[in-house]
């Protein structure tokens, strides 16, 4: 089924660990994603402006969402539950480049995280095998690394 819903700034159009059956298109307004969402933990971690996707990721993987979506203003999106995709791509080809766009931005957030962490790696042992010791600028950024990917496990 393809809908269109509209909902209020703060309304939940879906929480994290529920079933990913639907995928939504932004047609007005913005929508924030969060880990851990009105938890002490809570992070905004995307925004998703008008013309762009969000949802995607769980219906392709067939996992569960791995954030809760919030309208951040009053807000439209076309929802194409799983189904319906492959024909709703069909109808609308230009729709598969907003998809791949979003999934393309997110391995390159990923891989702009994996460069950074094997730098600091690197730099890491190389200043443990010449000096002997790691200075503690670089000791904070292992600390930083480490706190993020203790978070993203969960």
């Amino acid at each position: 089924m393809i809908r269109d819903a509209k909902y209020k700034k703060g309304d939940i159009i879906y929480r994290q660990d529920e079933e990913a059956s639907e995928v939504f298109f932004v047609k007005y307004g913005t929508v924030h994603l969060y880990i851990d969402y009105k938890t002490d933990e809570s992070k905004l971690i995307s925004i998703v402006p008008e013309g762009k996707v969000f949802g995607e990721l769980g219906v392709i993987e067939g996992k569960p969402r791995t954030m809760t979506s919030v309208a951040a203003e009053e807000t439209i999106v076309t929802i194409v539950d799983k189904e319906s995709f492959p024909s709703y791509i069909e109808k609308y080809p230009n729709k598969l480049l907003v998809v791949m766009e979003s999934l393309s931005s997110r391995i390159r957030a990923q891989s702009h995280k994996l460069a950074k962490a094997c730098k600091v790696v690197a730099d890491y042992t190389e200043e443990k095998e010449t000096k002997g010791s790691v200075d503690k600028a670089l000791m904070e950024e292992m600390k930083i690394l480490a706190a993020e990917n203790r978070k993203a496990k969960r």
